[in-house]
């Protein structure tokens, strides 16, 4: 095969592609599930391309339905449910997106390789597609970090309101209303909304916080769901406890954030020593030892 017949194949492979993908987001649009906002794309932290790919995967997902038994994919479950289950993706739909996204890497990069070195190289074939399966459970984790710093750093002021509400006079629920109403959106902020939603609908106060601490999986929350239940179980003052509680995330925040600050010289030590440290020696030495091979002085 000549290189007439690679651009043509690769020419071929990308009408068909953009054909496919065309199609996909018509009909998801059409049917509504493709994340349409900005807002909802944002919080997925999903591009474009990823949301269509996932639609592919979505069709060929009931091939990998047995996978949710495995610990992979008891793992995989743990992830997604941490991250907020962006786009309702279960399990399945998102094993087979590795395999979309693996797919599409082997073909960009068959297609990289033909326009950019004239020719297919295995190397770039191969590193695309690895990056592609990669790439979506390394968004994953990073979506599951952003989630719970973002859970972690808002529960004192959560806190906070619910004990100013509960010492105002008002009971655990209709404080739960007034943090869903006046706290700042964040994901945490989305859980309380749940579970007030819950609690409204029928469902004991009990089993709706113990769903959101099953949700988030966070030690600290978990602690603080706990504490409620307690307290509501032995009759104690739930504004007590709740104060005490935000008065232990402030000093764990603040432990954390200091923790933090003392890793930074440490992190700093390897680019430091790759990178600044021998420009600096090039620069302070590269000059006089340039005039003394060259014989120069500064009086020339």
């Amino acid at each position: 095969m000549n290189l007439e017949t690679y651009k043509l194949g690769a020419m071929v492979a990308t009408a068909l592609s953009v054909a496919l993908f065309t199609y996909l987001y018509m009909v998801a649009r059409s049917a509504g599930e493709l994340v349409a906002t900005r807002r909802d794309r944002k919080l997925a932290g999903s591009s474009a391309l990823l949301l269509m790919l996932l639609q592919i995967a979505r069709i060929i997902a009931p091939l990998r339905a047995g996978v949710v038994n495995t610990p992979t994919g008891k793992d995989l479950d743990r992830k997604l449910r941490r991250s907020g289950r962006p786009l309702n993706t279960t399990v399945p739909e998102f094993v087979c997106l590795r395999y979309v996204a693996t797919v599409l890497g082997l073909f960009l990069g068959y297609f990289a390789s033909v326009v950019v070195l004239s020719g297919p190289s295995t190397t770039l074939i191969l590193f695309f597609g690895v990056f592609g399966y990669f790439y979506p459970y390394t968004r994953l984790n990073a979506l599951v970090y952003d989630r719970m710093v973002r859970i972690f750093r808002d529960l004192p002021y959560v806190l906070d309101m619910l004990t100013l509400s509960t010492e105002a006079g008002q009971d655990f629920t209709s404080a739960m209303k007034t943090v869903v109403d006046k706290g700042s959106p964040g994901p945490l902020i989305d859980e309380f909304r749940v579970v007030h939603q819950e609690v409204t609908l029928g469902k004991t106060r009990t089993d709706a916080l113990r769903g959101m601490a099953f949700r988030i999986d966070l030690p600290e929350m978990t602690s603080f769901v706990l504490a409620l239940i307690q307290a509501e179980e032995l009759g104690t003052s739930i504004g007590k406890v709740l104060r005490i509680m935000a008065d232990q995330m402030r000093v764990k925040r603040s432990s954390l954030a200091e923790e933090m600050a003392g890793k930074v010289p440490v992190k700093l030590m390897m680019p430091l020593m790759v990178l600044i440290v021998p420009a600096s020696f090039m620069v302070l030495l590269f000059g006089p030892v340039y005039m003394y091979v060259t014989g120069q002085t500064l009086a020339q």
